[in-house]
């Protein structure tokens, strides 16, 4: 069915307003029959209200920027190439090593000399052999006749045990003036090596060799030993215990004197006094050996700030005199303390034995840079090294070109010189 709506119907007035205004709805008419337009009839047909259409976004400006960039970044990348340097000169200065040494004064004060002490045993290491030694003592002829009598040297004698002594040297017996018998002693030893030639004495008590003539040892017979091998103490033994004992004991003094320290403060530790015994002498018969260490160290305490500041005053000093006003140093310095000891203990003055040492290193300025590049300009590669190398200050040079040019570029903004320094002392 299809609404229709006449002209005068169009033109009919609107209903007076009431003083209060009525929201109108929208009128909606559809087209719902096939029916023929009458005529002297204006028929208007309302189409259904369209609903607005979503914008688009604009993808195409993502691609437009994404093209831009694209090329100012290429445009970039070929045009910072001519404003870059052409040449890169690399510069190493020369470094000088400075040593001096000298004496100086400081206010400390002197530790009490503290002592300790270590002990410990080491097995003997040393191998002797030993052969079999011969028993030695003394035989006693007594004479009972009224004449001497004389008994030759190597004259054989058996004692009550069967050990054999034989005499070595002659016996000349006095005659015997009763009640007395004459008597004389000589030296023998036993026939036979080994501890069975140590008899007692008066093993040998019998009659022998002429008439009236007795024979007696008065005295045991000592030294007599069998071979053997055994073990005696050697210096490298107590050595070898000593140097472990040193070393600790060097670093309980070395702790128990720094904490004595207050902050700020050095400490120098003159060489300890050390002390070594042992329970055995080198070469004696030992299986093991005890060692005693003991070291007495005393301690000088200074002001460390104020050593090290003195000795960059005598350091820089020095470089003056040897290098001139061109160098600088480079790193720290090295303080050595040669000796040191209480000079005026009642001022409480220390003087110190210092061996200063320090690498200096020539100092091209940002001014002598631009100087260098003035002068390098337009120069062959080579030359421009040789130039640089003649130079005082400079240990070695080398040159980079770019685009396989073989001279620098003759504008010197398009030079570039590069320090580099190298550490050459330990």
């Amino acid at each position: 069915m299809q609404a229709t709506i006449t002209l005068d119907e169009l033109h009919q007035e609107e209903p007076p307003t009431t003083g209060k205004e009525t929201k109108q709805e929208p009128t909606t008419a559809l087209a719902l029959r096939d029916e023929p337009v009458i005529d002297g009839e204006v028929t208007a047909v309302i189409e259904p209200e369209q609903q607005p259409t979503p914008k688009q976004r604009p993808y195409y400006l993502i691609v437009v920027c994404t093209i831009l960039a694209c090329l100012l970044f290429t445009g970039v990348s070929l045009i910072v190439p001519l404003f870059s340097p052409s040449a890169i000169v690399t510069i190493i200065p020369r470094q000088e090593r400075i040593s001096t040494t000298g004496a100086i004064h400081l206010h400390a004060r002197l530790l009490p000399a503290l002592t300790l002490s270590q002990s410990t045993s080491a097995v003997a290491t040393g191998k002797r052999h030993q052969d079999a030694q011969k028993a030695a003592g003394t035989i006693t002829f007594y004479n009972g006749l009224f004449t001497s009598q004389t008994i030759g040297a190597g004259t054989i004698l058996t004692g009550a045990d069967g050990v054999q002594i034989v005499t070595d040297e002659p016996a000349i017996i006095p005659a015997g003036t009763p009640p007395f018998y004459g008597q004389i002693t000589v030296s023998a030893h036993a026939v036979l090596a080994g501890t069975s030639g140590n008899i007692q004495a008066f093993d040998m008590n019998e009659a022998c060799c002429l008439t009236s003539v007795l024979a007696k040892n008065t005295q045991a017979f000592t030294g007599g030993q069998n071979a053997r091998d055994y073990l005696v103490v050697t210096k490298h033994d107590i050595q070898r215990v000593v140097t472990p004992l040193t070393a600790n004991l060097t670093k309980s003094e070395q702790a128990a004197l720094n904490v004595q320290l207050s902050p700020g403060e050095g400490l120098l530790t003159p060489p300890c006094i050390p002390t070594t015994t042992a329970d055995h002498q080198i070469g004696d018969e030992a299986t093991k050996v005890t060692v005693f260490v003991s070291e007495t160290c005393t301690g000088v305490v200074y002001n460390a700030q104020a050593l090290h500041q003195k000795s960059m005053q005598m350091l820089a000093q020095q470089a003056r005199t040897q290098l001139g006003t061109n160098y600088s140093l480079m790193g720290d310095i090295q303080v050595g303390i040669v000796h040191a000891a209480i000079t005026d203990h009642t001022k409480g003055i220390a003087t110190l034995s210092l061996k200063i040492d320090a690498t200096y290193i020539y100092q091209i300025r940002p001014g002598e840079k631009e100087h260098l590049s003035t002068l390098l300009a337009g120069k062959p590669k080579q030359q421009a090294i040789n130039t640089l190398l003649q130079l005082p200050g400079i240990q070695a040079a080398s040159i980079q070109l770019a685009g396989g040019n073989t001279a620098l570029p003759a504008d010197p903004h398009h030079i570039h010189i590069i320090l580099m320094y190298q550490s050459n002392y330990q």
